[in-house]
């Protein structure tokens, strides 16, 4: 998290949508936020980028005991003006 709020002022994550069963929780969510630090070796360009992603939570003793996150690389790279073919 510490990177991410490094690399995008006003950062913002929304939940759009969530399920929970029994211990396990999932989230579908939308991230957004300007960039103005270096994010994924790109250097800042100023410009708001928004993607979408999900998270998997298992919870013990009102914790969370694991997560899992997916979010759409590609898109945030293609918004900065790099190439989705590249690897991060």
């Amino acid at each position: 998290m510490r990177t991410i709020h490094a690399a995008l002022g006003a950062y913002t994550c929304t939940i759009d949508d969530f399920v929970v069963t029994g211990d396990s929780v999932a989230a579908r969510m939308t991230f957004e936020g300007r960039h103005r630090g270096d994010f994924f070796g790109m250097a800042p360009a100023g410009k708001t980028v928004r993607w979408a992603g999900a998270s998997f939570f298992r919870m013990a003793e009102d914790r969370i005991a694991e997560l899992w996150v997916l979010g759409d690389v590609d898109s945030v790279k293609q918004q900065l003006g790099g190439d989705a073919s590249d690897s991060f």
